[in-house]
């Protein structure tokens, strides 16, 4: 099966890319011949690889849901073929996933669920998603169930993805795919352990709901490592709700919820959700307190240092002032920009991609002269400076700002994101919000090192022979304190790594 999967994979890469390739230096000869064999082959091959990702499921089906929230990136014949996959994969039969449920459990489900519906609510790539009701006190949960066998199709799905990286490398030499297989790798490997994504909304909860997304609760006496349980979310997905019917201030507020919540996982956690697009939303309007949009599937998460999470701030803040130079030279230091790169020219060619796109919705610019133009200009550039420096964390950054575009634009079209980001970015600086860090960076501080008195006296009051090693290990706290990232948590733990070298030094005179 492992090995029928990958040939179909191998064929359908064959088959789609050489035709793309010709087309390419067919266009050299012939702009209109190629344009009308690309529009075919934009038709068939939506088709052809939707088709593939729902016979085949596994990783497949993130790509399909990724196709399908980027209109502005893909072919819309390759959007409106993947658009189901947003929301619904193809479900197994319910025996398959109640096999996996007597072993998770060893036999013993009924004293977990008094009863599993066994049509599915929801299907995704690596599981599907059954209401039951508990046994204990006959609570309506959601339950998600693994597939079995996913670990074999997942590294088989990755071989595929790693040939498919190499054989792209020769077309975009410079470009970091490499470190892009490395990324999906480590995400579906986090996503086949559903204790990791319980613990991920678990420590998302509090701060989304403060912002108006809720999270569903996890129901830990009944999860395991290939079956999570939780509170059941009501209502429907943004992938399948009608949206006009909601009026455009309602769409308007949902999303400016997802925006502001996005940016609380970014900027203030350095912890967000790696796979919002619309299938994971979900829109409820049983509540007594009125509509409430949920977030869930957290099993693809990623992070970044309280260092970038500040770079990325006074990035944003220079979005708002329109500070093209100030960005550039912020994502210099996240290291986006080779050392060797013309900053001269590259800031040029920010100045002129801002005004272009500045206040254009993505799907308005998309097939444009204008794109052409400026798409010649980038491509122009970065052959000059061998290939684009995309960091390790930017990967995951990236796939989430696109999808959170995706999503943002069917709930607000013909509006760009940044317009959607702009109102918020005041907030982001703002006396309040910086005194509000400043007092966490002073809680961590003191839950870090409040026990290093009692320590350095311990060590002080320690027989002479040992005073040398008091040195020693006082000097590495403050080594440590040094390596930490520049702010309040580093002075003050240098600060008290000080005293605890010079309390050593007195003690061994």
């Amino acid at each position: 099966m492992v090995l029928r999967r990958s040939f179909a994979g191998l064929v359908l890469l064959a088959r789609l890319g050489i035709q793309y390739l010709l087309i390419a230096q067919l266009k050299r000869i012939s702009r209109r011949a190629a344009r009308a064999w690309r529009t075919r082959l934009d038709r068939s091959g939506g088709r052809l690889i939707a088709a593939h990702a729902r016979r085949h499921g596994g990783l497949l089906i993130k790509i399909g849901q990724y196709i399908a929230s980027r209109p502005d990136i893909f072919p819309l014949a390759y959007v409106d073929a993947c658009a189901p996959l947003r929301d619904q994969a193809p479900a197994r039969p319910f025996a398959v996933v109640a096999a996996v449920l007597d072993e998770v459990y060893e036999g013993r489900t009924a004293k977990h669920f008094a009863r599993i519906e066994e049509t599915p609510l929801a299907a995704a790539s690596f599981g599907q998603v059954h209401r039951a009701w508990l046994a204990d006190d006959g609570r309506l949960v959601a339950v998600k169930i693994q597939y079995p066998e996913l670990a074999t199709t997942v590294a088989a799905d990755l071989w595929l993805v790693r040939l498919a990286v190499r054989l792209f490398a020769l077309l975009l030499p410079g470009f970091p795919l490499i470190t892009v297989y490395e990324e999906i790798s480590r995400t579906s490997r986090e996503e086949q352990d559903y204790l990791h994504e319980g613990s991920a909304a678990d420590r998302l909860r509090p701060g989304l709901a403060e912002r108006g997304l809720r999270v569903p609760v996890v129901l830990w006496p009944h999860t395991r490592e290939k079956v999570l349980v939780m509170e059941y979310a009501a209502g429907t997905t943004l992938g399948m709700l009608e949206l006009g019917p909601l009026g455009e201030r309602e769409r308007r507020r949902l999303a400016d919820v997802i925006i502001e919540s996005f940016l609380y996982m970014l900027l203030e956690m350095g912890f967000f959700h790696a796979d919002p697009h619309a299938g994971n939303f979900i829109y409820d309007t049983t509540a007594p307190q009125g509509p409430q949009l949920w977030l869930i599937d957290f099993g693809m998460t990623s992070s970044i240092t309280r260092r970038e999470a500040a770079l990325y701030r006074d990035f944003l803040d220079c979005l708002r002032r329109n500070d093209t130079d100030g960005m550039i030279d912020l994502l210099t230091k996240l290291g986006w920009v080779l050392p060797g790169a013309d900053l001269a020219h590259l800031r040029v060619l920010a100045r002129e991609v801002f005004a272009s796109l500045g206040h254009l919705s993505p799907t308005t610019f998309k097939g444009s002269r204008r794109e052409a133009e400026l798409g010649a200009k980038i491509a122009e550039f970065l052959r000059r400076i061998d290939g684009l420096v995309l960091p390790r964390h930017t990967i995951m950054l990236s796939r989430a700002t696109g999808l959170i575009e995706g999503v943002c634009m069917e709930l607000v079209p013909g509006t760009n994101l940044l317009d959607l980001i702009r109102p918020r970015l005041a907030g982001l600086t703002g006396l309040r919000t910086q005194l509000s860090r400043w007092w966490q960076d002073l809680q961590e501080t003191w839950k870090a090192y409040r026990g290093l008195p009692e320590r350095v006296e311990a060590l002080a009051a320690r027989p002479a022979p040992a005073q040398r090693s008091q040195a020693l290990l006082a000097a590495l706290l403050l080594i440590a304190a040094l390596q930490l990232e520049p702010g309040t948590v580093r002075t003050i733990a240098a600060s008290v790594a000080g005293c605890a070298v010079a309390i050593a030094v007195l003690r061994g005179k």
